[in-house]
């Protein structure tokens, strides 16, 4: 007899006590629910390397699975899976000979609702330097704090900042064709 259909609205930490008692119906739910978001947050911390976004995100989830007695639920889940997708990035852009010399820059630039604006916010975003695209993902769009980022890349706060408004910079020049005080 078939176990009953598991219900999709079901909260995360009951989705992850279901999967840890072995139900890999739990799993997959909580794999479609979260990956989509994952996999946009790592293509874009991946930069030019977006071809290695699958296989960071199976690592992220290999990754999780070990580690999933060890969540507590202090964060939300999505915030604790994307910050163990923050290391396994960052472990393999460092792998990969992306080690970067900081070319710090100050920036984001007002974002529309416009496709092409769209596209060409995400190809200045890919063409920053590792560090500054790093930053600018986890603070400006999953919204991690400057305390938060320091200890993910093991920096100080105030780095974490100076990197961010660099990085800002740069994306203002890149979105304004490289004209400094555009509106």
């Amino acid at each position: 007899m078939t176990p009953p259909l598991l219900p999709f609205e079901l909260p995360d930490g009951a989705l992850i006590r279901l999967f840890l008692d072995g139900d890999e119906r739990a799993f997959r739910m909580l794999y479609e629910r979260h990956t989509p978001r994952l996999k946009m947050t790592l293509e874009r911390l991946l930069g030019a390397r977006r071809q290695d976004v699958d296989d960071l995100v199976q690592d992220t989830w290999l990754a999780g699975c070990r580690g999933l007695r060890g969540y507590r639920g202090d964060a939300k889940f999505s915030t604790w899976l994307t910050a163990i997708g923050v290391r396994t990035t960052l472990n393999h852009l460092t792998r990969g000979g992306d080690r970067e010399t900081e070319v710090l820059d100050e920036l984001p630039a007002p974002l529309t609702s416009s496709p092409a604006s769209m596209i060409d916010l995400e190809r200045a975003l890919a063409a920053l330097p590792t560090r500054q695209r790093i930053v600018v993902v986890l603070h400006d769009v999953e919204g991690f704090t400057h305390e938060e980022i320091g200890e993910h890349l093991g920096v100080a706060e105030g780095t974490s900042k100076a990197t961010l408004s660099r990085a800002r910079h740069a994306l203002r020049l890149a979105l304004n064709e490289g004209v400094s005080n555009a509106s």
